[in-house]
């Protein structure tokens, strides 16, 4: 029995993704709510070896769901409909999940993460957040688990031979850049679900409009963040510090890496070309594939093209198929999230809300800064940014005295977007760097990056003070 399920949980996943992968291809929609099918038994079937949150979440959105059909406030159609985008995101993560798998035995991640060791601190962060930031356009929460995969494996390496202290003021150091790198993503790039969900809420924006202020948003971020980590540097373990080459040249056992990313953005432009896929899922198809080639050429490199391709199979047959479900909490609290978002919007009145913000007749600037807050608040409080974000940008370009300003508008909500996605412990990022660090989220989010997601909040209040 236990067999049994050993490989019907991943075998759930398998079928996620295939049907999944057929909905976007085609747009068919029963293969979505095949999709939903199974991911409903995969998770009765992972119920029991699912975190606290995670249960919660899934019993919140299964609550939801049953008290809006049963008050007729949406139909079993509408549900149908939302059953794709839910499924979807089990898909993001499965097939993102594989580069880390790959990343896991590669040779070229494991030189790197050390050449990186090597390196003088400022410098190791800002190539770090860079990377992260770069990588995060193309592969998404992919980058932290390939970045983050490739740290921890350098760190444990050197457990033995660096004071702890060191090792752990470096793991914090380095996984925060990772972090800040990853999450201002959605300040500009198109392929963020930040950007589609703003330019399809807010009235006559144009992703065109935003990317000016956005990437000069996103490098006066990325440079904070080095300028914050040279602060915070422990300035008295200097003396522990082992001796280090700091000589860029020796990251050119990065190059690997390098054509992983070059190889995913071909494969990934080549199907946005030749097929109706979306720029995401284009990604997402192309990660696997990706995947697979990089294992196989990691065998390639000590035996030939025939038993290379068998050890292929037999990895992924007997090893990473079985691992898929190691990823269950994150896949539930995910697509549950998703799922509540989806919900909460079909019935929320956009139109009410925005004429209870009019009433208060209270300055633009003001009703930005709060609202800005109130989603960073309300993600601490295990509020998706996909639900307030929706609301807030949604009721506000229906505001008189915001109406008539959607970039700054769209600007304020990708800014704190970019924030809850770095400090919220509820977030897909925080989790996964959490994970990989082998802390709490909590811990990834408010005690190591807190201060940093305050900081930036206030910078942004002094902003929208002097342009509005």
């Amino acid at each position: 029995m236990t067999k049994y399920f050993a490989w019907l949980s991943p075998l759930c996943l398998v079928i996620i993704f295939i049907a999944t992968l057929i909905t976007e291809w085609s747009g068919y929609q029963p293969t979505a709510m095949l999709a939903l099918f199974f991911l409903v038994l995969f998770i009765l079937l992972e119920w029991k070896n699912l975190d606290l949150t995670s249960k919660v979440i899934v019993l919140v959105a299964i609550n939801l769901t049953l008290l809006l059909l049963l008050f007729s406030q949406i139909s079993l159609l509408q549900l149908n409909i939302l059953s794709r985008g839910v499924a979807f995101f089990a898909f993001f993560l499965i097939a993102l999940g594989l580069l880390k798998e790959a990343a896991m035995t590669s040779n070229s991640v494991n030189l790197t993460g050390l050449m990186l060791l090597q390196q003088q601190p400022v410098r190791r962060y800002a190539l770090l957040t860079f990377a992260s930031h770069i990588l995060g356009i193309l592969m998404s929460v992919g980058a932290i688990n390939l970045l983050g995969t490739m740290i921890q494996r350098s760190l444990d390496d050197n457990k033995d031979i660096v004071d702890a202290r060191i090792i752990n003021a470096r793991q914090r150091r380095m996984m925060l850049a990772v972090l800040r790198g990853f999450c201002s993503v959605p300040l500009w790039a198109p392929t963020s679900i930040t950007i589609t969900l703003l330019v399809t809420t807010i009235p006559n924006l144009q992703w065109i409009d935003i990317i000016p202020y956005g990437l000069y948003l996103t490098f006066a971020l990325l440079l904070f963040g080095i300028w914050l980590d040279k602060v915070q540097a422990p300035k008295n373990l200097g003396h522990l510090v082992p001796t280090m080459s700091n000589n860029l040249a020796d990251l050119k056992v990065s190059y690997p890496i390098l054509m992983v990313v070059i190889t995913l953005a071909l494969v990934a432009g080549a199907l946005m070309l030749s097929t109706s896929l979306r720029p995401i899922a284009a990604v997402l198809v192309s990660a696997p594939l990706v995947s697979v080639a990089w294992i196989f050429s990691q065998y390639q490199r000590k035996n030939n093209k025939l038993n290379a391709l068998q050890l292929t199979v037999k990895r992924f047959s007997t090893d990473i198929f079985f691992r898929l479900a190691l990823q269950r909490s994150e896949i539930v609290f995910f697509t549950s999230s998703v799922l509540i978002g989806r919900l909460l919007l079909t019935v929320v009145d956009l139109d009410w809300f925005a004429h209870q913000l009019d009433l208060l007749d209270i300055s633009a600037a003001l009703i930005l800064i709060a609202a800005s807050w109130i989603i960073f608040i309300a993600a601490l409080l295990f509020i998706s940014p996909m639900i307030s974000v929706t609301l807030m940008a949604g009721a506000l370009s229906q505001l008189p005295s915001v109406e008539n300003m959607p970039v700054t508008l769209a600007l304020v909500m990708m800014v704190t977007w970019a924030v809850v996605a770095g400090s919220s412990p509820s977030t897909t990022s925080v989790r996964i760097n959490a994970k990989i660090t082998r802390i709490s989220p909590t811990q990834m989010g408010l005690q190591w990056n807190g201060l940093y997601s305050i900081l930036v909040l206030l910078l942004l209040d002094f902003f929208v003070i002097l342009m509005v």
